[in-house]
């Protein structure tokens, strides 16, 4: 599925003049609105992240104060999840080469261009209406005139959780501390910028002796009285235009601090100081005001009464995937979770051994069993959830369209043999039934469209089965574009034997040649 941005109304919009102040049809009233202006004689945005919530109506109001022409590109994430700022984009103004300046330094109809303001002359602006993705992601902002991408560039984050907060950053510190440091008389071993605008500590390489330095931008919507609160293990430090705000400092467990100070409407500096020594780590950050109710900004939320955080988000390392084995929803008490940092994620359920769920986006909230004493089985954390065949995935069948074995609580014709990481973190499930060993890898596919997974089972052993099936989905199957189409979410395509659809379920027979066989399953999301 393509990066649709856009009802019918804000597609329309594209073909009209950038520059109209009247909010086109559809967008007399947005969701969120949002000013940009370039910094004079530095090159640069005044905004360098932002976070929109998906599917919200915008308004990006883009103003150039500078002496020199600058444009506003808002490009796809690609395949580097905006990781290239939009590099792909450059290099393909570079190839414009003399036709560069009659293309005002744009490379129209380039698939990673979402959004442009057209090249903004001196002392003039123009606005921006777009209806914001509906997946979730980094989406990179950038200047194409020659010599500008290096200093002016920025992300969008689209994000459920989008917040307040612009321009956050962060600095990670190595280091043994009882109370919060001076990180400024510090050097920091790792920078970067978090544009969903949420203070989080995953971006750390190690799990004890650390610190973050945050530092961004929080818009306040009115003049009034703002309560700020972290939940921290161990300490932290919460400053409002320099002024201490929140002393959560030294080493303890997870435990909460608030505090309040009076503002004016309008955008005031905010930073957070984050440690921990040994033992567990947590932090987040949430703000309350005239008007609304606290409101999280970080992934997770702190508790009330200062209890701790009510939400710990479970995150891959980056290029990595990480496993959550614990009880989980519609995969059964002795589940394993993977998480890749690709953005999909699935549950494999050991009692059954067969790929239970697969789902996009955030991967696991371990609050639920890692606060709460284990109390009952916790749901994905994110979205588009595919729940696939209860019950065993292979079975012997004396035709290819009898009844399959009905699900028990845990089969007693396989058994798990564990699983085997490979540097990457990523699984192969290992499971046998009646001398046949069973290898299961699924692996994310990074996608020009949808990031999908790929699995490849391998079977071995001295003496082919006979009537062995594997079962790969059940529901509304059709067969489109060489591959079924389930519950029309889901599209699995086979390779290495002939899958049919028998009794509503999609049935591969497993052939064995030269002492084994192979199977490779792709699970694309339709939208």
């Amino acid at each position: 599925m393509k990066y649709i941005l856009t009802t019918l109304a804000a597609t329309l919009l594209s073909a009209i003049i950038l520059n109209a102040q009247k909010p086109p049809k559809g967008f007399e009233k947005v969701d969120q609105e949002v000013m940009i202006t370039t910094l004079r004689a530095q090159m640069k945005y005044s905004i360098r992240s932002f976070s929109v919530k998906p599917g919200a109506k915008v308004k990006l109001v883009f103003k150039n104060p500078d002496d020199l022409p600058h444009n506003l590109i808002l490009c796809t994430p690609g395949k580097s999840k905006g990781k290239d700022k939009g590099q792909e984009v450059i290099d393909a103004v570079l190839k414009l080469g003399d036709k560069g300046v009659e293309m005002d330094w744009e490379p129209k109809g380039h698939p990673r261009i979402l959004h442009s303001s057209g090249m903004v002359q001196p002392k003039k602006e123009t606005i921006i209406w777009f209806q914001a993705p509906k997946k979730e992601g980094n989406y990179p902002y950038i200047c194409t005139f020659p010599g500008h991408f290096q200093l002016m560039n920025g992300m969008m984050a689209v994000s459920k959780l989008a917040n307040p907060v612009t321009n956050l950053s962060y600095k990670l510190y190595h280091g043994s501390w009882d109370k919060s440091p001076e990180f400024s008389q510090l050097e920091a071993k790792k920078s970067g910028v978090l544009a969903n605008g949420l203070f989080d500590i995953a971006p750390r390489d190690r799990n004890d002796n650390f610190g973050f330095l945050f530092s961004g931008d929080i818009e306040c919507p009115k003049d009034g009285k703002y309560t700020f609160t972290t939940a921290s293990d161990d300490g932290s430090l919460l400053f409002i235009n320099g002024k201490k705000v929140v002393n959560n400092d030294g080493i303890h467990g997870v435990q909460g601090r608030s505090g309040t100070v009076n503002l004016k409407a309008g955008k005031h500096s905010i930073e957070v100081h984050f440690f921990e020594k040994g033992g567990g780590e947590a932090l987040a950050v949430a703000w309350s005001g005239p008007g609304f109710k606290t409101q999280a900004l970080s992934k997770s939320k702190p508790g009330g009464g200062g209890g701790g955080a009510s939400g710990i988000p479970i995150e891959p390392n980056e290029g990595e995937a990480t496993i959550y084995r614990n009880f989980i929803a519609d995969a059964g008490p002795r589940a394993i979770g993977v998480g890749y940092y690709d953005d999909v994620n699935l549950a494999f359920d050991a009692n059954n051994l067969r790929l239970a769920l697969i789902w996009q986006g955030d991967f696991m909230d371990g609050a639920r069993h890692w606060n709460g004493r284990g109390q009952g089985y916790q749901p994905p954390a994110g979205d588009s959830v595919i729940k696939l065949p209860d019950g065993v995935a292979f079975a012997t069948l004396n035709n290819a369209d009898d009844v399959w074995p009905n699900a028990e609580y845990r089969t007693k014709d396989l058994r798990f043999r564990g699983y085997q990481l490979d540097k990457r973190q990523h699984p192969t499930f290992k499971y046998e039934r009646d001398g046949i060993s069973i290898e299961d890898t699924p692996a994310p596919v990074i996608g020009e469209e949808l990031n999908h997974f790929k699995r490849t089972l391998k079977l071995s052993g001295k003496q082919a089965p006979e009537n062995l099936y594997f079962r790969a989905a059940t529901g509304n199957i059709a067969e489109q574009d060489g591959g079924f189409l389930i519950d029309d979410q889901l599209l699995i395509t086979v390779k290495g034997a002939k899958a049919s659809i028998q009794s509503g379920e999609l049935r591969v027979p497993i052939e064995f040649k030269r002492g084994g066989a192979h199977l490779e399953l792709t699970y694309a999301w339709t939208e």
